[in-house]
């Protein structure tokens, strides 16, 4: 007897543990992106591979990690096109019912991936931190975990902090580290020190002594011992429109943070130049080099561009605008304004 049996195929990525296989250029933060569709959720694939990854900026190709399913309430993933819901008509079927099985996704997923285009996001701005002339003033640090001796902390962790007063549930807090002074790579001129900012939680619960916090965003590794402040919200600029400047502001690179190619792909910059020098975010400086053959001077060569997020008295940080071709860039590079922002 001739049956007409319609087979519905339900198919999620995410409804296992899947693998990933690292290729050159790959970052936690690419592979969250592409099988999360939330490149915030990389210290859960760090996690499921605490044993291959000794330090979550640096991964290497051909290790094999594990993907963990996507975090139950913290994200519905967007089930990819090539997999989505599709009913198939079988006809002239025998008596036993044939179920199609879902395709393992390709590792090649993480090749599609593109950087976000709004570079100008209040977690980037924030991930930036800032450069100071004196220490911030003690307000509270970390003093303990949930559950207790956590050592390396991330994101949806939960932390204990020394401080109640002035404080209540739903508050946000911006979780910081004190760096080193950062000086001029030329002169050794001191322009401020560099407070890093790790990530940003939100209370809990209080008590008399204290308070419970939940990590909500990790840029870095966060410790016990850390600093904790008020969270200052940011007001990240929707668009900004850009002209050729008729300045001629030269200067260098300070410092750049994760500079290894495999790091995350948010690499940061500071150049000396803030506002005093009348720099404004979304301010774009050209990296070069001078090139010079066989004792005669060539045309300039252009390695990078950076696009300014967060300015200060003398300094600015900024974004490497990315691009795969771009070779790293180091502290001491010469630079000049190129394009301002209006």
């Amino acid at each position: 007897m001739k049956k007409l049996v319609i087979v519905l195929v339900f198919v999620s990525i995410f409804a296992q543990e899947t693998t990933h296989t690292v290729k050159e250029g790959d970052t936690l933060w690419d592979i969250a992106g592409a099988y999360y569709q939330n490149p915030f959720l990389w210290p859960y694939v760090w996690r499921a591979n605490l044993t291959k990854i000794e330090d979550p900026h640096w991964i290497y190709p051909e290790q094999i990690f594990a993907i963990p399913p996507a975090p139950v309430g913290e994200m519905v993933p967007t089930v990819p096109e090539a997999v989505e819901p599709v009913p198939e008509i079988i006809e002239e079927i025998p008596e036993e019912i044939t179920v199609a099985l879902p395709p393992k996704p390709a590792a090649e997923i993480i090749s599609v991936i593109t950087p976000e285009k709004r570079i100008f996001s209040e977690e980037i701005i924030h991930r930036a931190g800032f450069l100071v002339d004196e220490d911030i003033p003690y307000w509270g640090k970390i003093i303990g975990t949930e559950p207790a001796g956590e050592k390396r902390l991330t994101t949806y962790k939960e932390i204990y902090i020394d401080r109640a007063d002035d404080i209540k549930k739903g508050d946000l807090l911006t979780i910081y580290r004190h760096g080193a002074f950062v000086t001029h790579p030329k002169t050794g001129r001191r322009l401020g020190k560099e407070v890093k900012v790790l990530g940003k939680a939100e209370v809990q619960a209080v008590n008399t002594d204290g308070a419970r916090c939940k990590i909500v965003a990790s840029y870095d590794i966060i410790k016990q011992g850390d600093y904790v402040t008020p969270y200052e919200p940011i007001l990240a600029p929707e668009k900004i429109e850009l002209i050729p400047t008729t300045k001629e502001i030269e200067g260098y690179v300070v410092e750049v943070r994760d500079i290894g190619i495999l790091t995350q792909p948010h690499v940061l910059a500071i150049v000396d130049h803030g506002e005093e020098s009348g720099i404004a975010v979304g301010d774009i400086f050209e990296v070069y080099q001078k090139r010079e053959i066989g004792g005669k001077d060539m045309p300039d060569y252009d390695i990078a561009k950076i696009q300014i997020i967060s300015v200060f008295r003398e300094v600015s940080i900024g974004l490497l605008l990315w691009d795969r071709k771009t070779p790293l860039i180091k502290r001491g590079e010469t630079c000049r304004l190129s394009m301002e922002a209006r």
